[in-house]
């Protein structure tokens, strides 16, 4: 089995499990009515899709990589991006976590593209009728240590006044 298949399968779980994780929280459990307000295009139903997707990353990046110890994800403000027109024009509807890392390694972005491109196929294949491309994007941002101390690039939205970033996952036992 090659890494990309593997990360399909990962794929495959992880939306099912996204799909799940909305249905308890909207629809008592009803996977079906998930799959249909998915496909009819409700944003609101997908925001939970994807924070259980954010969450299952980080988990999956931390399990693959001791060289990370913390995940993130963010958004634009509320204030700045109010109403899901407007996110979807701004194409605000991917996914977007800040890995905090030990080092940045190249192993480590392959292991991303190659979940990134599993993720994308498995969501298109929901069939979406209002989903524009941005919607499908994992966009995953490495920071170093030097990186969130001189506050430089992503670095600087681990601890943003700003964009206040969520940690999905956490290294167990580490301070980060």
């Amino acid at each position: 089995m090659t890494t990309m298949q593997w990360d399909r399968t990962w794929a495959d779980r992880m939306v099912e499990s996204g799909v799940a994780f909305c249905a308890s929280k909207v629809f008592a459990g009803d996977t079906g009515r998930t799959r249909q307000a998915l496909r009819q295009g409700q944003c609101d139903v997908c925001d939970y899709v994807r924070y259980s997707l954010a969450k299952q990353v980080g988990d999956y990046l931390g399990q693959m990589d001791q060289t990370v110890k913390a995940v993130y994800t963010f958004e634009a403000e509320p204030g700045e991006i109010d109403d899901a027109t407007a996110r979807r024009r701004a194409g605000a509807f991917g996914i977007s976590l800040i890995a905090w890392v030990d080092r940045k390694t190249a192993a480590l972005s392959a292991l991303v593209a190659a979940l990134e491109a599993g993720l994308s196929d498995r969501r298109r294949a929901i069939g979406c009728a209002k989903a524009t491309p941005a919607c499908y994007f994992l966009d995953v941002h490495m920071v170093d240590d030097v990186d969130v101390r001189e506050r430089r690039g992503y670095g600087a939205l681990v601890d943003g006044l700003h964009v206040r970033p969520v940690q999905v996952w956490t290294r167990s036992g580490g301070s980060t």
